[in-house]
């Protein structure tokens, strides 16, 4: 646990089988904040944070979006918590009060024994849900933090911005950060709903915020907003037309994945993982053929 701005704390938790770490933030404050929940199996490493910051009590549980690796513990918290509120975008509520086709995607892309990754996706109490509008703002003992709508990555995908350290959680709607000393953020692609053309757009929209610092939900900070978006768009685009050049040309998919893979390596040193591989070219073959471009 660090602290990356005054009274922010950043915590990683590993999740077993899953090569990204996930991190979750902490706003410490009589009424603290959870951004990123996580899944269930990250509950011990909040509790745990709590605990040595002496937070006793949450009064908002925000995820980015309900993919089950940000709000798969949403449910469960609700329940240690029962004055929280959990925050969620309107297109996703649905799914945590009744988190049956969470559970069925989630099945589908890891198996029966998915719980053995991210532990159980338990329902979100209807009477703690609050689904915001974009732009509406939650105050917490003095603090302002703005929620953003921000598609592409999936349509029920939010940012937060908190005014005083000008700090934006940004989940994955400006990608997945590299490791390196310079910034090279690739897609967070995930099918069926990712959209390049609004995946861009959100990325404009919150370069105008003009935020001093960047909190990613895969990875850790970013202290160069505007470059490390910027290099996000470029990477973006970078990515697409090459797969779309690809599926034009009848490249099978596998072809296409051990191009993008040796082009992660030796562009950006990033080894991508066949899940990594799968969910970024099926991602982008939808887009395209929804578009009606391949």
């Amino acid at each position: 646990m660090k602290e990356v701005a005054d009274g922010i704390y950043w915590l990683q938790a590993p999740v077993r089988g899953v090569s990204n770490v996930f991190s979750s933030y902490l706003i410490r404050e009589p009424e603290g904040v959870l951004i990123e929940p996580g899944p269930s199996t990250a509950i011990p490493t909040i509790r745990e944070a709590m605990k040595r910051l002496d937070m006793n009590d949450l009064a908002y549980i925000m995820p980015t979006h309900i993919h089950v690796d940000h709000a798969g513990g949403a449910g469960s918290l609700a329940h240690l918590f029962p004055h929280a509120k959990v925050l969620v975008h309107p297109r996703g509520a649905k799914h945590v009060i009744d988190p049956a086709n969470l559970i069925r995607s989630t099945r589908e892309v890891w198996g029966e024994n998915y719980e053995d990754y991210f532990g159980p996706v338990l329902p979100v109490p209807e009477a703690q849900l609050r689904v915001p509008e974009d732009g509406d703002v939650v105050h917490v003992n003095g603090r302002r933090i703005q929620v953003i709508y921000a598609p592409g990555h999936a349509p029920h995908n939010m940012a937060f911005y908190e005014d005083e350290s000008r700090a934006l959680f940004c989940g994955e709607a400006l990608g997945l950060p590299g490791q390196g000393a310079e910034p090279f953020p690739l897609p967070a692609v995930a099918p069926p709903s990712f959209d390049q053309e609004l995946y861009l757009e959100t990325m404009d929209k919150l370069r105008r915020l003009k935020p001093r610092i960047l909190f990613f939900s895969h990875g850790g900070v970013g202290s160069d907003p505007d470059r490390t978006i910027s290099v996000a768009m470029e990477n973006t685009r970078m990515l697409g037309d090459m797969i779309l050049k690809a599926l034009k040309e009848g490249q099978p998919i596998e072809a296409i994945s051990s191009m993008l893979a040796e082009e992660a390596a030796s562009r950006f040193g990033v080894h991508l993982s066949e899940m990594d591989l799968s969910m970024t070219v099926g991602g982008y073959k939808l887009y395209f053929q929804k578009k009606g471009l391949a």
